[in-house]
């Protein structure tokens, strides 16, 4: 008999897979091909049917998009939707604390069924959002209210599942009772380790163009990198809030030759652009785990970020890759230049990074531990 989930996703575009999107479509391919009937309650349309095979069902769950109240809207269409589909569910399972968690933990008390969370940033609600507008103005005045159902969530979850280990940590403090963790991964096969020519002095990031992310401070350690290195070239590959600033601060330095916009590049597209790179570099001010550096990591490409959040969990300085203080725009800088400069040095620590990669991020492995830990909140009914 299979094991029927629910799981509360929210929009799921297939040519805009973050890190979060991916560990949902990642689970779901190993576990249906177990004995589970896995329902995704997704966004306005159901293109993510062409993510998964026919074993996977997509419900396409309509609302009402407004700018900074689209999980309001999501969330009650959702419950909604969960509750008249005439299914009986085993488990239901949120991507991650907001706001799926929160409509989860509704849905968890009136059909009596257990509640996993992927918790992937605990604090996202406050450190992710941008919130433009009169409607912005007045959400940010009600954080405090959001969190004290973020808190109720993790507490009443049966599992929170961490991707990280600062995942964890922050999920204890909001409450949460039973944590585990499960990492995000990557697909091996997909992202393999690149041994050919690549891009020289081409520095390479992905991520939504928002403040937590520090793109602004890679752009303020350009001129350092170019008064050395005058070639060197910046592409930036994501969409975001912050575009237009970016470009206009790019204007003022004078650098618009040496930086490159590629808007929002499909999943798919990404080893092929990070592995060519001679760098890959995100200087984040927040990050829950940072799945872009682990893929960089196994492509061999050097990585250049902060330690911040889950991302210490698998770069160690000078071993796996360099972490720079954050907001510290000339150790940025001169990590890049290090890069530049040091092209044996760079071979050890790209081999150091893969093979860890190959050791702890596989998602067949990442696969078993949420299938245990599924089984283990089936038991507490």
């Amino acid at each position: 008999m299979s094991i029927k989930v629910a799981i509360i996703c929210a929009d799921l575009n297939p040519n805009d897979l973050g890190g979060a999107e991916v560990h949902i479509v990642e689970i779901v391919r190993e576990l249906s091909k177990k004995d589970y009937e896995i329902h995704l309650f997704v966004g306005n349309d159901d293109s993510a049917k062409s993510l998964f095979s026919d074993k996977v069902f997509v419900h396409a769950v309509k609302y009402w998009k407004i700018k900074n109240l689209n999980s309001i809207f999501f969330s009650r269409a959702v419950y909604k939707e969960v509750l008249n589909c005439g299914i009986k569910f085993d488990i239901i399972h949120a991507k991650q604390v907001y706001p799926q968690a929160i409509v989860a933990a509704k849905l968890k008390k009136k059909l009596g069924i257990p509640l996993y969370v992927t918790v992937q940033n605990p604090f996202a609600y406050k450190e992710e959002m941008v919130l433009k507008g009169i409607w912005g103005l007045i959400f940010s005045h009600g954080l405090w209210a959001l969190e004290l159902q973020i808190r109720n969530a993790l507490k009443v979850a049966d599992i929170c599942a961490c991707v990280s280990s600062y995942s964890l940590e922050g999920a204890k403090k909001m409450g949460a009772k039973k944590c585990v963790l499960v990492p995000n991964g990557i697909d091996l096969e997909k992202f393999r380790l690149y041994e050919g020519e690549r891009n020289k002095f081409e520095i390479t990031t992905t991520s939504t163009l928002i403040p937590r992310n520090g793109i602004d401070l890679l752009i303020e350690a350009m001129p350092a990198v170019l008064l050395k290195f005058p070639e060197a070239k910046l592409k930036i590959a994501g969409e975001g809030p912050m575009e237009q600033s970016l470009k206009a601060r790019i204007k003022d330095l004078k650098i618009e030759e040496n930086v490159e916009f590629l808007g929002t590049l499909r999943h798919e597209a990404i080893p092929e652009l990070v592995k060519k790179s001679h760098v890959f570099v995100r200087p984040s001010r927040f990050e829950g785990f940072g799945v872009s550096f682990i893929e960089a990591m196994a492509l061999g490409t050097p990585v250049i970020t902060c330690p911040v959040g889950g991302i210490v969990d698998f770069l160690t300085n000078g071993e796996t890759g360099f972490l720079v203080p954050s907001e510290n725009v000339a150790e940025l800088s001169n990590a890049i230049i290090r890069v530049f400069e040091k092209p044996e040095e760079m071979k050890i620590i790209t081999a150091n990074a893969r093979k860890l990669v190959e050791e702890r991020y596989d998602w067949q492995n990442i696969a078993k531990s949420v299938e245990e830990a599924y089984l283990s909140a089936t038991t507490l009914k």
